[in-house]
């Protein structure tokens, strides 16, 4: 069985606009913008959503959101920055920058809906619609003119609740995956203090007094679909490759923000990378990798202060080598990296739990819109 395909827009409602510019001198609104989205878990931050005077509004504000509308960015549709809106950021405003679906829900299910923009078959027909080289987005009019597969409602419904509950049990193992890594954030904060106020009067040392540099040599395109090496990007998940250029222990440091984040990762062996991938090879023997690998995370919120560029941010030597590490004694960190490596030992296995998951998850989201999954219900 498979599903006629039908123009979205035939099974929209019309969002309202508004020029927070006339509103009341003393109104307050909840404004959405496009960094108020997680586009790992396609859900809206409500700790990034601003709150703001009416009047001092960006020129973007201007789109009123109601429990239930999906919100999909128009630019970089490769990052497929999707939200459902909760019912607690209702009548908020939202950024231009967002295509604001509101499901006519006689013939639309909002949660069908929300499922169908997170798929491959969407995410590609956006990319291959969209313009402009360094900034790509799409039109409204494109988003909603694509076509959906649609049966009737209450085989909507059935398979929206399917995806519900993969959907729930991906999200439980990352909310694991991310308990163990405030945990070893938390020890971090215990044993050392806040670096950025120092309470312990550690001493401190510059970038460049604690890392030997470089950078990889490769294009994003010399990846490979089942290389035997991990090829580290800027992405958040590294990709292969067939041959490596390194072999040796080091952080790798994201040099631009592209897949919407700056990352830091730890690797010890045979590896490639981005010519945009920092190459940190610590050279003071007395600073360890798991010490070095958080106090690089922590500063991750000022590199996105202090990064240069517009649609995307960078990282260059300039602002690296402004920032400061404390540096505790070694027994010290040698005791945090015990106890480190028990935290990881167990949110590595949250994390293949994770993989696992997230893996079903996306098998049937694939499957959910040619009829498969309520056919084999149904047999």
């Amino acid at each position: 069985m498979s599903f006629i395909s039908q123009v979205l827009n035939k099974h929209l409602e019309k969002v309202e606009t508004w020029n927070p510019q006339y509103a009341n001198s003393n109104e307050i609104i909840s404004y959405i913008d496009l960094s108020s989205v997680d586009k790992d878990k396609k859900a809206i931050d409500v700790t990034q959503v601003q709150r703001v005077l009416a009047i001092e509004a960006p020129s973007r504000a201007r789109q009123i959101v109601k429990g239930t509308d999906i919100l999909v960015s128009t630019v970089r549709p490769n990052l497929n920055g999707v939200a459902y809106v909760p019912d607690e950021l209702e009548n908020a405003t939202a950024s231009t920058g967002y295509c604001v679906l509101r499901a006519s829900q006689s013939t639309l299910d909002p949660q069908y809906l929300f499922y169908w923009v997170q798929t491959k078959s969407f995410v590609n027909d956006m990319v291959s619609k969209a313009t402009g080289a360094s900034y790509p987005a799409v039109s409204d009019k494109i988003i909603k003119e694509s076509k959906i597969p649609l049966p009737q409602l209450a085989e909507q419904q059935k398979i929206a609740a399917i995806l519900d509950a993969a959907d729930s049990l991906r999200q439980k193992d990352q909310q694991l995956v991310e308990r163990y890594t405030a945990l070893s954030q938390s020890l971090f904060l215990e044993m050392f203090g806040d670096p950025v106020t120092n309470p312990m009067e550690w001493n401190k040392k510059l970038f460049l007094d604690v890392f030997e540099t470089k950078t990889g040599k490769l294009d994003s395109n010399a990846a490979s679909a089942n290389g035997s090496y991990p090829f580290f990007t800027c992405a958040k998940e590294a990709l292969s490759i067939d041959t490596y250029s390194y072999d040796e222990e080091v952080l790798l440091l994201a040099g631009n923000n592209a897949a919407g984040i700056f990352d830091v990762k730890y690797y010890n062996g045979k590896f490639d990378a981005y010519q945009r991938t920092y190459i940190l090879s610590i050279k003071d023997n007395q600073l360890t990798y798991p010490f070095m690998q958080i106090s690089l995370e922590k500063k991750l919120k000022d590199l996105q202060r202090l990064s240069i560029g517009s649609s995307t941010q960078y990282l260059t030597m300039k602002i690296l080598g402004r920032l400061e590490f404390i540096t505790p004694p070694i027994a010290l960190q040698n005791q945090f990296a015990e106890r480190i490596q028990l935290i990881e030992a167990q949110k590595q296995q949250a994390q293949l739990s994770l993989e696992k998951s997230e893996a079903l998850f996306n098998s049937l989201l694939q499957r959910a819109f040619t009829g498969e999954l309520t056919a084999k219900m149904a047999a």
